[in-house]
């Protein structure tokens, strides 16, 4: 087993780096070039920003890289007054443009800390056993609306907001028909969700104490693609395997150890793999411990859109010549440019251009006791709905 993991890790971190290799690849072309240096920071001036995407595109080409786990990076570029694009996600929710000035042959040092901007809407509901806004508000810096519970009631709620979080124990009794119909066009029409423990509620509907046979009651998930049920003991679970490459990546290891400080919380069950996306896993048995998708459509009464419109910026699927794709969001004078490349508008393998639901199971506590690697995962999701 031992022999298993190994190599699955070596295998995720040669792709990793094959992707890294990609993605820092420019188009044919040549041109004079220079470097910058620099370090990505939240709001709070102390937090780095791991796993940050930092680009320049120009005529020719599109330079990029990639921050490290202390937010620094060394980006090669064309010489030149340049703008520095630095994003976590596909960028419509977290960015920052610079300008910057790329000295043929030399290194050039950024000047300040270079802050990575929040350019949406974020709001949150309270819950009785996660307090994921503390990490986004207090750790990171940046500012979050707090929803009651009859926010998610009507589309006119929550239309305003890029993402919502959604903590444990959050008025679970409010789940409703109201609240799935809400949740379904928000998703389908771009609004990303974090979604933790007992708040699966809200996905796949009640009953999580029944038979995954059972059909749950409400959610706006279908039952086929997820089940889970309240069967999670007070526990640690010291070696969890983070199977993501992008997760392994921000935190610089494959393994993980997780507390459970609430008896019943949602272990899941069942889960179709062409669904969702397993991030994190429990060695003992295989399951699912921190899952996202993009895959939910409905097309029925969605809004015209949701959150914040910058109608200045466009998100875009750029392709690498090695044949990589990555999500970018570029000034809106840059897109015929990016078109004549071959680029395309939207996110790349999100052809629907639903939002990202994550799920997890592990959550911040209200008294903030967990551990170094929980809290940089909460980030992560913070930073990449």
């Amino acid at each position: 087993m031992k022999k298993f993991f190994a190599a699955f890790f070596l295998l995720s971190i040669f792709m990793l780096s094959a992707c890294k290799k990609e993605a820092v690849e420019p188009n044919q072309g040549a041109e004079i070039t220079g470097i910058i240096t620099g370090k990505v920071v939240t709001p709070n001036n102390r937090t780095p920003v791991r796993h940050a995407l930092v680009f320049i595109s120009t005529a020719k080409n599109l330079y990029s890289t990639y921050t490290d786990t202390e937010g620094n990076f060394s980006l090669t570029a064309a010489e030149g007054p340049q703008e520095l694009h630095i994003q976590t996600g596909n960028g419509d929710k977290f960015r920052t443009i610079l300008q910057v000035n790329v000295v043929a042959n030399q290194t050039t040092a950024l000047s300040d800390l270079a802050r990575l901007n929040l350019v949406a809407n974020l709001a949150y509901l309270a819950g009785s056993f996660d307090k994921i806004e503390s990490i986004l508000i207090d750790s990171l810096g940046y500012n979050a609306q707090s929803l009651n519970q009859y926010s998610i009631q009507n589309i006119a709620g929550i239309v305003n907001y890029d993402a919502v979080f959604i903590n444990c124990g959050s008025y679970n009794t409010f789940v409703s028909t109201n609240t799935d119909t809400t949740l379904a066009n928000y998703v389908a029409a771009g609004g990303s969700l974090y979604v933790s423990d007992f708040s699966m509620n809200f996905l796949t509907g009640l009953n999580a104490l029944t038979d995954c046979q059972v059909p749950r009651y409400s959610g706006f998930i279908p039952d086929s693609t997820v089940c889970s049920r309240r069967t999670g003991t007070t526990s640690v679970v010291p070696q969890a395997n983070i199977v993501s490459p992008e997760l392994q990546y921000y935190l610089g290891k494959n393994t993980m150890s997780i507390s459970y400080n609430l008896g019943g919380w949602e272990r899941i069950q069942a889960i179709d793999n062409n669904y969702w996306e397993t991030m994190v896993t429990d060695p003992a048995d295989n399951s699912p411990l921190l899952i996202r998708t993009h895959n939910y459509t409905n097309s029925n009464n969605l809004p015209q859109f949701v959150g914040t419109r910058d109608s200045s910026m466009v998100t875009i699927c750029h392709q690498l010549p090695s044949g990589h794709p990555i999500t970018i969001t570029v000034n809106a004078n840059a897109l015929p440019a990016h078109l004549a490349h071959g680029d395309s508008v939207g996110m790349c393998n999100n052809t629907s251009n639903a939002g990202w639901i994550y799920f997890t199971t592990f959550h911040n506590e209200h008294n903030g006791q967990i551990s170094e690697d929980v809290k940089h995962i909460l980030e992560f999701m913070i930073l990449n709905l």
